[in-house]
């Protein structure tokens, strides 16, 4: 999809505000086509000018082309029959991947001296998922259930270490946001799988990929699926073996 290329190619261009109102319009995506490009500037408080920077950034003409293609995945969408909803999110998170950035998480894996994964809660089953698979290969790789400990390693990491930081929602206010900050400072990779939006966790790290899932919440207590998270680190390991070569 056209508009998803735009945004995994340009979204870093974006500044604070544009993030925000980018991150707006795709939550609110079905309401979109109804807005004009003044309606959308007055929930922001600012002009339309910022808008069509916004726009002009990620790549497309103008607001009314944006809306053009946004409404276009939404129709590609819906004209998929017997599509159930764990399909549609193997498909959007297709449409998100980016394979120059894959390839190079593959690489980043394979050079490791050290893998650490970071994740909490529900994510981190698939960051055990593929943690264990890597041990399989006799790469050196970790997860952590205490938080503590989790950013106390991060703080250890070296140049050759690569940290994997897995979470859907990629908060700031979060410790897998913390011990991968600190890997940051102290010199390794680092990696982000979060949802798809524009979230603080993956501007931090040296390359992104996004999941597409539905936000679910049960009396306030995170409940969301994280079955485009399970398949990126599918994704991850089969395309790490086809390129390695590992066999019985």
């Amino acid at each position: 999809m056209y508009f998803y290329e735009c945004f995994k190619k340009n979204r870093t261009q974006l500044n604070q505000t544009e993030e925000e109102i980018l991150n707006y319009l795709i939550n609110e995506k079905t309401q979109v086509e109804k807005w004009t490009i003044r309606d959308v500037a007055k929930q922001f408080y600012t002009v339309p000018n910022t808008i069509v920077r916004m726009c002009q950034k990620l790549g497309f003409k103008g607001y009314t082309q944006f809306k053009e293609e946004l409404k276009k995945t939404l129709e590609a969408e819906e004209t998929i029959l017997n599509m159930t909803d764990l399909d549609e999110k193997v498909i959007k998170t297709k449409q998100l991947l980016n394979k120059e950035v894959l390839e190079e998480i593959i690489s980043k894996i394979h050079d490791a001296d050290n893998i650490l994964f970071f994740a909490v809660g529900l994510s981190r089953f698939p960051a055990e998922e593929l943690s264990e698979r890597l041990k399989i290969l006799g790469k050196k790789s970790q997860t952590f259930i205490d938080p503590h400990l989790m950013k106390h390693n991060a703080k250890q990491m070296g140049r050759k270490d690569v940290g994997i930081a897995i979470s859907l929602s990629g908060s700031e206010n979060s410790n897998v946001f913390a011990a991968t900050n600190r890997a940051n400072i102290a010199g390794a990779k680092t990696i982000s799988l979060t949802g798809f939006s524009s979230n603080a966790l993956s501007k931090i790290t040296d390359y992104q990929l996004y999941a597409y899932s539905t936000e679910i919440k049960i009396e306030g207590i995170d409940a969301s699926d994280r079955f485009g998270l399970h398949y990126l680190v599918n994704k991850l390991f089969n395309d790490y073996l086809k390129k390695y070569q590992v066999s019985d």
